[in-house]
């Protein structure tokens, strides 16, 4: 056996890199076949012996955006980025911070007006904030012509459910009457973002398109999106969906910290608003099981989803896709292999989110700068 060989040997048993110490948290042995080499030995040298995940909120809230930090490919080369806010839902009367970032090309003291991609951050509804999705919109920033907004919904419990859909829907809703503002483009968007980020864009796409502005809308470009209502199910062998089942004990995300993060969405449902829970039931309409939209047709020209192999989530999301396509809509899906929930945060060292981040560039930049575009709008060099 040579060197490589034994590495990958090692990564498979989840060894430590120092011989005898065992891991105080190691990936379970149903999942450790299923994900790549590469991941294994990240999670073991970063993760496995680190504290067991706190289950106070206040805590959880602190450390997320920075969880994936180390294995983060930092990006460079935006022309400048600023913060504002914007009012979010009026039934919840507040404003919601939102963080622009603008491409280069532009000369001092002159503003181009720019195709725009707005990003919602995951989190689980209850935690992440601007700091989440930051190296991806960078990167997204500093690779297609385009302002990309990054905007920073209120969470649950504090507000109910669904607080951070209809906040998304008030803050691009204002940002694009407020265009000029801005300097974008309000005909020419995109949406997307990962986790609950990416379920908010895809139920954007439903409600823009029933709101008649769905021609503004050229895509949605999303990875491993939350879909059902896990509420439902009080085991993974309950669940319809088998990747609940294969991936139950998934390192990142997994059976437990699904229903974990799920019970923050209904203690949201409360009499700690003037709203009555009556109202607040009736606002969640069908947004905590997407795939009971009651209209699949008729969406963005282009739907991309990425799902990752090693998580709960994948097959549900897959499932959203073919009623997608077969609505006649056109949607790209994509299972990264060997990876699970969290990959595209990683996409210094993983070379799945690597591809994942390239591809989310490649569709954004296709959707805002289709071939047939005329040439006044080539995205300037970059």
């Amino acid at each position: 056996m040579n060197a490589h060989d034994l590495r990958m040997q090692e990564a498979h048993e989840g060894r430590p890199k120092s011989p005898g110490i065992p891991l105080r948290n190691p990936i379970h042995p149903s999942v450790i076949e299923h994900l790549d080499p590469a991941f294994v030995k990240l999670y073991n040298d970063h993760i496995a012996n680190g504290p067991p995940t706190s289950t106070d909120l206040n805590v959880v809230r602190q450390n997320y955006s920075a969880l994936y930090s180390y294995a983060a490919a930092p990006a460079t080369g935006v022309g400048g980025i600023g913060e504002t806010q914007v009012p979010g839902w009026d039934k919840y009367p507040g404003d919601i911070n939102v963080r622009v970032y603008v491409p280069p090309g532009e000369e001092t003291g002159q503003r181009k007006v720019w195709p725009v991609h707005f990003n919602f951050h995951g989190g689980g509804w209850a935690v992440g904030d601007l700091e989440t999705d930051a190296h991806i919109c960078h990167h997204i920033c500093a690779s297609v012509p385009c302002c990309v907004i990054d905007v920073e919904y209120r969470l649950i419990p504090e507000y109910p459910f669904p607080i951070g859909i209809m906040d998304g829907m008030a803050a691009v809703a204002h940002i694009l009457g407020n265009h000029k503002t801005f300097s974008i483009d309000p005909a020419n968007m995109t949406f997307g973002g990962e986790s609950s980020g990416a379920t908010i864009a895809l139920v954007l796409n439903h409600l823009f398109r029933d709101g008649g502005l769905g021609e503004k809308l050229k895509g949605v470009i999303v990875g491993t999106p939350t879909i059902s209502d896990v509420r439902k199910y009080a085991t993974p062998d309950m669940s319809p969906w088998p990747s609940m089942r294969e991936a139950e004990w998934a390192p990142l995300l997994n059976w437990e910290k699904l229903k974990w993060f799920d019970t923050f969405k209904w203690i949201s449902v409360s009499n700690q608003h003037p709203t009555k829970p009556k109202e607040q039931r009736r606002d969640i309409s069908w947004f905590a099981d997407a795939m009971n939209a009651p209209d699949f047709s008729n969406l963005a020209p282009l739907t991309y989803l990425a799902t990752a192999e090693v998580d709960p989530l994948r097959d549900e999301a897959e499932a959203y896709a073919q009623k997608v396509e077969a609505a006649g809509n056109k949607i790209i899906v994509r299972r990264f292999r060997g990876v699970p929930h969290h990959f595209m945060h990683m996409d210094r060292v993983l070379p799945q989110g690597r591809e994942y981040v390239q591809d989310v560039i490649s569709h954004i930049r296709q959707c805002l700068y289709p071939p047939s575009a005329p040439a006044a709008t080539t995205p300037p060099e970059t």
